[in-house]
């Protein structure tokens, strides 16, 4: 009898835990994305409970900027701010979840105003639950929802089709040399891929040594692969041709990760160091060929492994001066036939051939 009194006393207790309410979605994650391009933009904000409610449960929902700061630490000293007062509004203050129901009606966060929102900031909204109706409790870690707000932008971007550029890394690289850890990211547009033997489209790096590119014999062409230094880490999933992606590895000395468009798609263990000094380093080419036939921009080599939310949260740019970054070609000049390296190193990359430059390519971040 006393081990069935101990079986009834645990399952109430598990009930009781499970009884709770919390924001829509963020049991999985509680951070949001939203982009805004000319357009007021709006999303959608619920409640969910974790069982049927026996009775009505109104909750009170505000946004919370007090919130910023600590998000911000908890999350690499991150830059996001307040939007500026007037350019947003929620539709209402409060949801409810009717009885015998487990999710509230809906209320939105309407961006009204996105020509007061700069370009290429970072904008944080937490709507914070605020009060409860009743004795339902709050899952804590699911009390917040932090939307991040960033404006589309439209920039200009390099075609490499019959083209490529060529770094020099001939001064300013001592961090460059015997790496223990090192980031490659990209935004790359394939027209087509390499049809002729071995298949590979240069990215960005050094053949035989730490390169990102697409193809090679033993896989499909249009799979990423990062290749060199007798190992290759390659995404399963192939690309399309004509689609936008930002793509990135990062090495901190035991782990090689890929990703795309910020999410982790490949990973696995490695150990070397890495000498970006050591052979011709290209963004579009390798071993006297092997060339791309798209578009490139926002090319960086770091010398430190990022961390996703780094990945994400610099889609579309990062600032010149951060930590790490030993050469940025945002590759948007608009003219000339120079990329060059506005991280300050001096490591200026210089076209083959006349470069085609294509303006108002969109980019969310």
């Amino acid at each position: 009898m006393a081990c069935i009194g101990l079986i009834i006393a645990i399952s109430c207790k598990k009930e009781h835990y499970s009884d709770a309410i919390y924001i829509t979605g963020t049991e999985e994650n509680a951070t949001t994305a939203l982009s805004i391009d000319k357009k007021p933009v709006s999303t959608a904000v619920s409640i969910t409970a974790s069982g049927l409610v026996a009775n009505d449960i109104t909750v009170q929902l505000r946004v919370d900027n007090g919130l910023i700061d600590a998000y911000n630490k908890a999350n690499g000293n991150k830059s996001f701010k307040a939007l500026p007062d007037g350019t947003y509004s929620l539709s209402a203050d409060q949801v409810t979840i009717k009885a015998g129901t487990n999710i509230s009606n809906a209320i939105t966060l309407n961006i009204t105003s996105p020509d007061k929102i700069a370009d290429g900031a970072g904008y944080l909204v937490p709507v914070r639950i605020s009060s409860v109706s009743g004795n339902m409790r709050v899952l804590e870690s699911s009390r917040v929802l932090y939307i991040l707000v960033r404006k589309v932008l439209y920039m200009t971007v390099a075609s490499l089709t019959n083209n490529y550029f060529k770094v020099d890394f001939s001064k300013n690289n001592d961090a460059l040399k015997s790496m223990s850890a090192v980031t490659y990211e990209a935004r790359v547009m394939v027209n087509s891929f390499q049809s002729y033997s071995p298949f590979i489209s240069s990215v960005m790096g050094i053949e035989e040594n730490f390169l990102l590119r697409f193809g090679d014999v033993t896989i499909d062409k249009s799979q990423l692969q990062m290749a060199g230094g007798g190992a290759a880490l390659t995404i399963p999933t192939p690309f399309s041709t004509g689609v936008w992606y930002h793509v990135a590895v990062t090495f901190d000395g035991s782990i090689e990760n890929m990703y795309v468009n910020g999410a982790l798609v490949a990973t696995k263990s490695l150990s070397r160091t890495v000498d970006l000094t050591s052979g011709d380093f290209y963004l579009g080419r390798s071993a006297g060929g092997r060339q791309l036939d798209g578009a490139l921009s926002e090319c960086r080599v770091w010398s430190r492994a990022l961390s996703k939310a780094e990945i994400l949260n610099g889609l579309c740019g990062v600032d010149p001066a951060s930590k790490g970054l030993e050469a940025y070609w945002k590759l948007n000049e608009g003219q000339g036939n120079v990329a060059s390296d506005i991280s300050g190193k001096g490591h200026n990359a210089t076209a083959a051939g006349p470069v085609k430059w294509i303006a108002g390519v969109r980019c969310d971040q």
